[in-house]
């Protein structure tokens, strides 16, 4: 650690005595945190970044005065800390590399600790993890960050994440012996998917072809696939039961849209594609 750093670790700890996190650490074990991933990632060498992950919250979280630290650390560090703090992820503003880079860490540290956030805290911290800063990760090339992002993340939208669950809840349709198999394959794709659009096309792809995939899967060669195949004629027979099955992905998609004009869409568009799925499913089922 060179004379810098060990001055930045310094100041940190002096400003954020006394303040605790939600988990009861002292908070300086944050920051700490946030420069050894920018370590990990192999950031070590770059001084300024390792600084400002270090100082990160001071500006923000404390009473130390701007012209302090830029007379301690210079206008480079200092800038970049000003940016981080003044990050909006909401906007087009151009924003460097080096924070982009910080501001991943720092919410890599704080997903990893999110077991200590309230319950709806936790909820939208994750569903922005998602659409934001996943798919930063994948821009900066960073995969490693990205998948435990991913998983960190969607573990916090529900049992599996949302995109998961509405996949688990369509694939109901699927005959047993065949729905756990898929189901894995699916749920792998989207943890390899890097935004919520692609996870988005990808879930109505999947909803919108499982009433033919299921058909395709349907072989009356043994007893327990034939009680499969009663099963879903059963289903089938009840728009009521069909859609309690099809329902809750389909509310998954549109509360999930990134605008009302994207919501209203799906609304106009996919009951109709799964209807006809179910149609054309009931009909094959039939013969």
């Amino acid at each position: 650690m060179n004379d810098l750093v060990e001055r930045a670790h310094a100041v940190a700890a002096y400003w954020h005595r006394g303040q605790l996190r939600k988990s009861g650490d002292p908070y300086i074990t944050h920051p700490v945190a946030v420069a050894r991933i920018l370590t990990e990632l192999g950031a070590g060498d770059d001084t300024v970044l390792i600084c400002a992950a270090l100082l990160h919250d001071v500006l923000d979280d404390t009473d130390c005065p701007q012209q302090d630290l830029r007379a301690e650390f210079g206008d480079e560090i200092t800038d970049l800390v000003l940016e981080v703090q003044g990050f909006a992820y909401d906007t087009s503003q151009p924003v460097s590399e080096r924070c982009r880079t910080l501001k991943l860490a720092d919410r890599l540290h704080n997903m990893r600790t999110a077991d200590f956030l309230p319950a709806e805290k936790a909820r939208v911290t994750a569903r922005e993890t998602l659409e934001v800063f996943v798919p930063m990760a994948h821009q900066l090339g960073l995969g490693k960050m990205r998948d435990e992002l991913d998983a960190l993340a969607s573990a916090r939208r529900g049992p599996g994440g949302l995109a998961f669950q509405a996949v688990s809840t369509g694939a109901a349709l699927l005959p047993a012996h065949a729905r756990d198999r898929y189901v894995e394959e699916w749920q792998s794709d989207l943890h390899r998917l890097p935004g919520r659009r692609e996870r988005l096309l990808y879930t109505l792809q999947l909803l919108v072809g499982m009433p033919r995939l299921a058909a395709a899967l349907r072989t009356p060669l043994s007893a327990p696939r034939a009680l499969t195949g009663r099963c879903v004629r059963w289903l089938l027979r009840s728009n009521l039961r069909t859609w309690a099955v099809l329902t809750p992905p389909l509310a998954w998609l549109v509360l999930d849209a990134g605008s009302r004009s994207e919501a209203l869409t799906l609304l106009i568009t996919i009951p109709p594609l799964l209807g006809a799925g179910v149609e054309w499913l009931r009909a094959r089922l039939k013969r």
